[in-house]
């Protein structure tokens, strides 16, 4: 129970600045807070400075930063705001510095004072209907009843501020008073209220992806299933709030959680366990030197090392927890801290310590419990003051609504009469007209319906005479292109293989010249076929589409045959081709297809390497899961910008790019190459810069997934 304790007090803070302050973060750091310093300083430095909204602004969420850090300074941005915003006629300012003026009197224990700052603020807040300003100081007087146990009150100004919220703010701020209900009926020991509230608010935060607040929730949910006895669900809670305390480094929210599971595993009789939890959360407030945060650390280990019969560490730790929660007036802790160490020292068999520390443990407990009594009393007896004012409320609420059912159900009635008079005058309005009418429209309807059927003939005729334009056009369009190609690609290798073969007839050659010119008249017919080939491929593709007819592949064979198709050629540019592909590059695709696209990228690269140039073809496993990725990579004289915009056009017949020997081309084969990958499922993609060399990339289904 003192844990529990102790954790309420962390987390009552928690929802009071959440509350309070809705517009900053639990967590500021320092340097967030001295940038915002200096931002303010370099304004006021200004010459001619005069203040802005802006800067009240940041005045006030400032001071609200230095809420728990420096009240001195809190009270000093909340009066330099309040002369501003004076200054400026600015009332949202003036509302929050009236607000942060009362938030340091509360601290104080100058409840009084707190409240007629907080009564300036609220009624300027409703006049000018600043929402958010009227929700959060309804918040902080909430808390101010609460401090001075006036209970009722505390939840009337709480659900009021939940009332503006839900009607005027968003959902994110409805949760930060559903948290403070939340705490005000765990107080009350309404622990099912408490836990609605609480789960209410952690939705809406999750929602928003609040990660303190998700934080804080999750504590108090925590703590109440813990309060249950419903130890698994109370770890989880906490497990996950150590998550999020660990992601966001957040070092209390970490000790917090460190701490309760230690807790929990010792109301297991986890000692172990529990020992490395409360040794975990020692450091953490160590290193955040939170003197009260050691003190129940140490107080932890020391109950776990009792447990563990470590009798010499268990005294040493508790004793060390017991100085601290001396010097901090922490009762129930000091209570506790005396009975551990009669426990101690009796298993020491130092009777006379143990009595010594039972008698002061029994002393403090029956103080405690007085208070205790005292509080319980204050809560029971706001607790009914609640239930009253609900019960009251609910009531008003039913007769206001049957009210209004009456009300409805009478303008449903005089509404129904006068419609059904307006019926009855439109119904015989309606007969007279009929009669006239029928002759009319039947006329009009037996014209309509014939030139319906005329118009609906002459649509027909009109797509079907559309379709047959488009497909003349087509076919028109595909002739002129095959012609072109035809005409003036292919003219120029005939034209140079008809001179050889006419060479080798007129000529007398040896054997040596003979060989000579015939393996030039093998590349020629070898380009001459390949232009063909591609020519033919892409007009039956235009005409009848691509077919695929897919089968597994081995990439190294189709590799080494177009190297070797391809080989006059390089050898004839001393071009060297390296066939880097991984071994088991097996793919699942139309082998002509991929073969003919490979050998157009390869042809490509030769056409566009210098001689002495390398081409590398290598392969890998896509990004893309069951595909491989083909890259074929040369050194050569590479492309612009431009020319790789319009490298895979569908039109034929426009500006060419000739091969570092004048090599010539249709500009078909990268068009059927893209075609063919595609239709395959793959993609293609080019990357290339000038006199870097091009990488033609390409990708294509695995055989084996």
């Amino acid at each position: 129970m003192a844990a529990f304790f102790n954790l309420k007090i962390i987390f009552s803070i928690a929802a009071f600045l959440s509350v309070m302050f809705a517009t900053h973060s639990l967590y500021a750091q320092t340097d967030t807070i001295q940038s915002q310093v200096d931002e303010l300083q370099a304004l006021e430095n200004r010459e001619n400075f005069s203040p802005t909204i802006n800067f009240i602004d940041q005045l006030n969420r400032l001071g609200e930063i230095y809420y728990h850090r420096n009240p001195d300074s809190l009270y000093l941005l909340a009066m330099k705001s309040l002369k501003a915003s004076e200054q400026i006629s600015y009332t949202a300012g003036k509302v929050d510095a009236y607000r942060n003026i009362g938030a340091y009197h509360n601290l104080k224990g100058e409840y009084t004072q707190a409240l007629s700052y907080f009564k300036e603020g609220l009624s300027l807040a409703e006049k000018e209907e600043y929402w958010l300003g009227l929700a959060n100081i309804y918040n902080s007087m909430g808390l101010n009843d609460y401090e001075r146990g006036n209970y009722s009150d505390a939840v009337t100004h709480y659900l009021q501020a939940l009332k503006i919220k839900e009607k005027h703010l968003s959902k994110l701020e409805q949760s930060k008073t559903l948290n403070n209900l939340g705490l005000v009926f765990m107080d009350f020991g309404d622990i099912e209220k408490a836990l609605a509230y609480h789960t209410r608010a952690l939705k809406i935060r999750e929602a928003y992806n609040d990660q303190t607040g998700i934080a804080s929730s999750r504590i108090n949910i925590a703590l109440i299933y813990k309060e249950r006895g419903e130890l698994e669900e109370a770890m989880s809670q906490f497990e996950a709030t150590l998550e999020l305390g660990l992601k966001m480094n957040n070092r209390q929210l970490i000790s917090v959680s460190y701490f309760n599971i230690g807790e929990l595993f010792l109301l297991r009789g986890a000692n172990e366990n529990a020992y490395r939890n409360f040794e975990k959360a020692y450091f953490v407030d160590k290193e955040r030197e939170d003197l009260v945060g050691i003190g129940f650390d140490l107080l932890g280990m020391g109950e776990a090392q009792l447990n563990m019969n470590q009798l010499h560490k268990a005294k040493q730790n508790i004793q060390e927890s017991l100085e601290i929660f001396v010097e901090s007036d922490i009762k129930s802790n000091i209570d506790k801290s005396h009975l551990l160490l009669s426990k101690v020292f009796e298993k020491m068999n130092d009777n006379a310590q143990a009595l010594h520390h039972f008698k002061l443990h029994k002393l403090y407990q029956d103080s405690i419990v007085n208070l205790e009594t005292n509080k319980q009393i204050q809560e029971i007896s706001a607790k009914y003051e609640f239930d009253k004012k609900e019960t009251e409320l609910l009531q008003q609420q039913k007769e206001k609504d049957l009210l209004n059912e009456k009300r409805i159900a009478q303008n449903i009635r005089n509404g129904v009469s006068i419609i059904l008079i307006i019926l009855l005058i439109a119904f015989i309005l309606a007969i007279r007209s009929i009669k006239v009418q029928t002759k009319a429209k039947a006329l009009v309807t037996k014209q309509r319906n014939e030139y319906e059927k005329l118009n609906k003939r002459l649509l027909l005729q009109k797509k079907e005479n559309e379709k047959i334009t488009k497909q003349l056009f087509q076919v028109n369009e595909t002739k002129d292109k095959i012609f072109s190609i035809v005409g003036h690609d292919l003219k120029s290798p005939v034209t140079s293989l008809k001179g050889l073969m006419q060479y080798v007839v007129d000529e007398n050659l040896d054997r040596k010249e003979f060989l000579l010119v015939s393996k030039q008249l093998r590349n020629e017919v070898e380009q001459v076929h390949f232009t063909l080939v591609n020519l033919l491929n892409w007009a039956k593709g235009q005409m009848r589409g691509i077919v695929t007819d897919p089968t597994t592949i081995s990439m190294h064979q189709l590799v080494e045959q177009n190297i070797s198709l391809n080989e006059p050629i390089s050898k004839n540019k001393n071009i060297e081709i390296v066939d880097e592909l991984e071994e088991n590059t097996i793919c699942y695709a139309d082998k002509d297809q991929i073969s003919l696209a490979l050998r157009n990228v390869l042809n490509n690269a030769i056409k566009f390497t210098p001689k002495g140039g390398k081409i590398i073809i290598s392969s890998k496993k896509a990004a893309r899961q069951g595909y491989w990725e083909i890259s074929i990579q040369d050194n050569g004289i590479g492309m612009s910008d431009e020319i790789l915009k319009n490298l895979f056009s569908k039109e034929l017949g426009g500006k060419q790019q000739y091969g570092t020997e004048g090599e010539k081309g249709t500009g078909l084969g990268l068009q059927l190459t893209k075609d063919f990958i595609v239709k395959n499922g793959g993609e293609i993609k080019v990357s290339s810069k000038p006199n870097n060399g091009t990488t033609f990339t390409f990708t294509i289904p695995s055989a084996y997934v």
